[in-house]
């Protein structure tokens, strides 16, 4: 069984559900507003954060390119000993 990793977990339902629950029940506009906006801080910091990891995520997997590609060519450069016959 694998796990989706976009799919929301039972805390995230839950704290959806919660948000969605204040917003139907509030009648303040302002306090509304002021959810909103803190809300908006959020969402922008969360887009921050997974593309900070995403760069982080790319830039480890090229390291890892590079190095495997370095050892390739030392490899292909050095040349292959042949098997001693007497042996």
């Amino acid at each position: 069984m694998s796990i989706d990793p976009v799919e929301r977990g039972l805390e995230q339902s839950f704290e959806a559900e919660r948000w969605r629950r204040f917003i139907n029940d509030c009648n303040d506009i302002e306090q509304l507003r002021d959810m909103a906006l803190a809300l908006v801080q959020q969402l922008a910091q969360q887009k921050a954060a997974s593309a900070w990891m995403a760069t982080r995520a790319s830039e480890s997997e090229n390291a890892k390119l590079e190095m495997l590609a370095s050892l390739i060519r030392e490899r292909s450069d050095t040349p292959e000993e042949s098997p001693d016959p007497g042996s």
